[in-house]
């Protein structure tokens, strides 16, 4: 066993206020993290398999009787065990069989008892089989009742090209019920071997996992926990295996500006980094970024594809009337995005090429942004592609070079030593704004001579929002109002994407305070195809003032991401991740009735987060 670490916002009296927000800190960590790395050589076949699993539908008193989760008592459901062991057969496919038992503490969690098993289908690489599960309920008189999941009641979806899953729906379940279900996967190889998560978006009371690795392969994991949560390994070099354990785990669903759910996961994850093969030494799989680097640029379906002559006469036409690097880029741009059809997958390679998805206009986001690199590069720019992973994919460990650590592939510009990153799957994002999916995140540069890992931040732009209303209060209570509405940088972005695809909801419930029902009329939106200019929202309103015998009451809140406190859990495991600076102005003008008066003007106040963070601002002024 080898000890090599892992590395692992009068008459003619008028009313004036005036908010401001800033965020000038992009990330605050709320939770600390400790991570277990381990290394192995095994050698020996294991003899365990799937019978040490627990027996289906032998239940504990406590498990029947159990009314709420001690540590998680919002909880609607709990899952009881979690278990599984992996093995491999004389064919040496990794066989895993799986063990699930859930109970449904609540009516929301009645959606639990529909089941749906995602797999890897193309090319055949997974099955699933063995499916059998029961539906347990104690009745008022104390009986036990066991329904069997039906058979003919289990089925197998195509949900793309590549995945699958099976799905079923568990019979007789209630409020108490207990569901249990067992399947097996059988994958070609160990390169299926993926991590095991502890942690669910329900509690887990129980959660164990133990793996037998091949003959003479060498592999890697490490575990991801909190400090606070104990976690249980048992390496057993005798039989080639390795048993890990975990308890009493809460639930973790996603959690206000969260970056990716799975970073905060417990979890253990594993690696096989090379093999051992008798009397020519040991193989090794890409154990340093530049080896990486070096199968990227031998591969066909990555450095291939941005040798290939790519149709395009009449962007080479559009590219040599045009002078400045930067014109060039933002055509190339346009182009690309504006002519292909992003198939929603995500793909570091171009694995049908990139000629043929330039052909039927669409593909997978591989093929469409080293199509990008493509013409780029025909266009004369310097253009690399690079690997990354966007938030929502989670982290890379810049002491591993896996590939499996990132999710897609985007273009890298370098104009006067400033660099752009494009991605043209993205129909909203201009060439001169970092896209947001991949900001705070490590991206690595496939170049000739060396590979480069880059930390991708923003230091210029921000999400900059200027709100100004005018609103007259008539006599009777009813108001009449202007809104104009001014979004920059990243505002810009996120405002044109919900407008160009929920177009309804921008005008009838994108601009209304809570309580404050508005009827909008002449909404429009300017500077809808200038990239480099604001986006305006602008809409006239009418509506009636909420009241309270005498008193009535002025909304001054136009900014619906802002109704209410996003950071009420007592217990968070993600950290707090806005992405980008943020700095926000709202500032309403109100013209009162001669009879009207103020009975209150809240206070002018100025707070701050101890890390100077976030910063927030009010004052009023009455005349």
């Amino acid at each position: 066993m080898s000890g090599t670490a892992f590395h692992p916002t009068t008459t003619n009296n008028i009313l004036f206020l005036s908010c401001c927000f800033y965020q000038t800190g992009i990330q605050t960590h709320v939770m600390r993290k400790i991570c277990l790395s381990f290394c192995f050589i095994l050698l020996v076949r294991s003899v365990s398999f799937a019978q040490e699993l627990s027996k289906l539908g032998e239940l504990s008193k406590e498990e029947i009787d159990l009314k709420e989760c001690a540590f998680d008592t919002d909880a609607n459901t709990i899952i009881l065990l979690r278990e599984a062991v992996s093995d491999y057969d004389d064919q040496h496919h990794l066989v895993t069989t799986y063990h699930i038992r859930v109970k449904i503490l609540k009516e929301s969690g009645l959606k639990a008892a529909n089941v749906s098993i995602p797999f890897y289908r193309k090319n055949d690489f997974e099955q699933i089989d063995k499916v059998e599960g029961v539906t347990i309920n104690a009745m008022p008189d104390g009986n036990i009742v066991k329904e069997k999941l039906d058979g003919k009641s289990v089925f197998t979806k195509e949900t793309n090209e590549r995945y699958g899953e099976v799905v079923f729906a568990f019979p007789a379940v209630t409020v108490g019920s207990i569901i249990e279900y067992k399947y097996r996967s059988t994958m070609r190889n160990y390169g299926g071997l993926e991590s095991w998560y502890f942690q669910a978006e329900a509690p887990v009371l129980l959660s164990k996992y133990k793996v037998t690795m091949l003959p003479k392969a060498e592999f890697a994991y490490r575990v991801n926990k909190r400090r606070d949560l104990d976690v249980v390994i048992k390496p057993d070099k005798d039989n080639g295996t390795v048993y890990f354990e975990m308890k009493n785990i809460p639930g973790l669903d996603h959690e206000p500006y969260m970056d990716s759910r799975k970073d905060y996961l417990q979890k253990v994850i594993f690696q096989l980094s090379g093999f051992h093969t008798d009397g020519f030494g040991n193989n090794k799989f890409m154990t340093s970024w530049d080896e990486l680097n070096k199968v990227l640029l031998t591969s066909g379906d990555f450095s291939d594809q941005l040798k290939k002559n790519v149709d395009a006469p009449e962007l080479t036409g559009l590219v040599k009337s045009l002078t400045t690097p930067e014109e060039k880029m933002k055509a190339v741009y346009n182009y690309v995005r504006n002519n292909m059809s992003w198939n929603g997958i995500y793909s570091k390679f171009a694995t049908d090429g990139i000629k043929e998805a330039w052909k039927r206009r669409k593909g997978t986001s591989g093929e469409i942004n080293l199509l990008l690199v493509n013409l780029l590069n025909e266009a004369g720019l310097e253009v690399y592609p690079m690997l990354v992973s966007e938030r929502f994919h989670g982290k890379v460990n810049t002491d591993y070079p896996f590939i499996d650590q990132f999710n897609s592939v985007f273009a890298c510009v370098v104009i006067n030593s400033k660099s752009y990153y494009l991605d043209a799957t993205d129909k909203f994002c201009p060439p001169h704004i970092t896209p947001y999916d991949i900001l705070n995140t490590t991206a690595f540069v496939v170049k000739k001579k060396a590979g480069q890992l880059i930390n991708i931040i923003n230091d210029s732009l921000q999400y900059k929002e200027d709100v100004l209303t005018f609103m007259e209060i008539k006599d009777d209570g009813s108001v009449e109002g202007t809104v104009t509405v001014k979004s920059e940088d990243y505002a810009r972005v996120e405002k044109l994407k919900t407008y160009r695809s929920k177009k309804e909801k921008v005008k009838n419930n994108y601009f209304s305070d809570d309580g404050f029902l508005m009827d909008i009329t002449k909404f429009k939106m300017n500077n809808l195809e200038n990239d480099s200019l604001p986006l305006e929202q602008e809409f006239e309103f009418t509506s009636a003032l909420n009241n309270s015998g005498d008193y009535k009451y002025i909304p001054l809140n136009f900014l619906p991401d802002f109704t209410k406190n996003p950071f009420v859990n007592d217990n968070r495991f993600s950290n707090i991740n806005f992405g980008y600076r943020r700095n926000i102005s709202l500032v309403d003008n109100i013209k009162l009735p001669a009879n009207y008066i103020v009975d209150n003007i809240p206070k002018r106040v100025k707070m701050t987060t101890p890390d100077k963070d976030i910063t927030f601002q009010r004052q009023f002024t009455y005349d």
